[in-house]
């Protein structure tokens, strides 16, 4: 039996309301089946959308026409040359603009030259950076020069330079392929994004400094130029620690301080309570010379030699005495203070050790104790742990 286009319609109609009521699937497109007849071309899947021209966060080199100064060079060797340099780009992780399309987009890239125009073109291409090849040619001696340049201000990002003497166009090909490999990694790192430094000190808030300019405290997370650089980082009280980093684009790098504090120059603690009891004795000599000055010179309720009247020819004169201790006892008790303020500060920082057993718990292990210093009225002590 002969089955036609509308058998076959019907057919498949059924098979599919059959297929629908046996997976009860309810929406099953049978209202398309139904109306697609033979012949009809199924709609085609919709394409992912290509990002914008022009889009920051993508990496796109225009290169322009390789310029030729000196002696002249046929189009088949500048073709040619501009080939080598394309192939050599193509290989990094970024998108490339050939030259034929970046004039045809501009015909300014045949003898662009300055910045303006570098980002004038790199706009119209919706380029992120351009890609400068210049050659000198004298005699068969050649000299290469390739810039990558930033689309967004025209300023040079970097540059590769070559020569070679008495050599032909594949030889000028090779140093092409060289700079291309050094602009390559310069690219795949901006395609990765910008150096980060992330700084890490202990204590907080510590100053971070990058070629002598302040940039911040810690914890501090930012991005930096790329290159080789002086990191410093400097707390009030603590020791400051330089580092020469080498930032590259695309890495976060990590750095971690642990600052130590300026160590004292003061005394060990005993010699506080020496110096503090030297110092009140001073003071009480100065106090108690001060009381006899202008007194009569008596020993004792007794005077060496009276005059007729009964009195002592002869006076205290105490000035020099009572000044000169004066001055050492407060010297002593000042200097005495400071070293005990001191020592108590280095003690109050100090950290127990700790120590985790077979069962996992911690434990702190005792301090071994200092000896201590004493001076009382008549008497030394020591105490300590012997």
């Amino acid at each position: 039996m002969y089955v036609g286009p509308r058998s076959l319609s019907t057919t498949a109609r059924l098979m599919a309301l059959a297929t629908a009521l046996g997976f009860g699937v309810g929406s099953f497109p049978t209202t398309a089946l139904a109306t697609a007849q033979p012949g009809d071309v199924p709609d085609a899947p919709a394409e992912t959308s290509a990002p914008a021209v022009g889009d920051e966060t993508t990496t796109r080199a225009a290169i322009l026409p390789v310029i030729v100064e000196g002696d002249d060079m046929p189009e088949a060797d500048r073709a040619q040359l501009a080939g080598r340099l394309v192939d050599g780009l193509e290989r990094g992780d970024f998108e490339v603009i050939a030259p034929d399309d970046v004039v045809a987009a501009s015909s300014a890239a045949t003898s662009c030259r300055d910045a303006s125009c570098y980002m004038s073109i790199a706009k119209a291409v919706g380029a992120s950076h351009v890609v400068v090849a210049v050659v000198n040619a004298v005699d068969r001696d050649y000299k290469v020069e390739v810039v990558l340049v930033d689309g967004k201000n025209g300023s040079q990002v970097a540059s590769s330079e070559d020569s070679c003497q008495i050599c032909g166009v594949t030889e000028v090909g090779d140093l092409l392929d060289t700079a291309a490999a050094t602009l390559r990694t310069k690219l795949d790192n901006l395609a990765q994004g910008p150096a980060t430094l992330v700084v890490a000190s202990t204590p907080d808030g510590a100053q971070v400094s990058i070629d002598g300019e302040l940039k911040g405290t810690t914890p501090f997370n930012a991005p930096v130029l790329a290159g080789k650089h002086v990191l410093r980082i400097s707390y009030e009280g603590y020791i400051t620690v330089e580092r020469e980093v080498d930032f590259v684009e695309g890495i976060e790098d990590v750095q971690r301080f642990e600052l130590e504090k300026v160590p004292s120059r003061l005394p060990a603690r005993p010699w506080g309570w020496v110096s503090l009891g030297l110092g009140i004795a001073g003071v009480g000599t100065a106090v108690t010379f001060s009381l006899l000055d202008d007194r009569q010179y008596e020993f004792g309720g007794k005077c060496p030699t009276k005059d007729a009247q009964g009195q002592c020819p002869r006076l205290w004169d105490t000035d020099w005495i009572v000044l000169g201790s004066a001055i050492g006892g407060a010297g002593l008790a000042t200097l005495g203070v400071a070293i005990l303020l001191s020592s108590a500060g280095r003690r109050g920082n100090k950290v127990k050790a700790e120590t985790t057993d077979a069962g996992g718990e911690t434990a702190r292990l005792p301090m071994r104790k200092r000896l201590r210093w004493g001076v009382g009225p008549g008497s030394v002590s020591v105490q300590g742990r012997f």
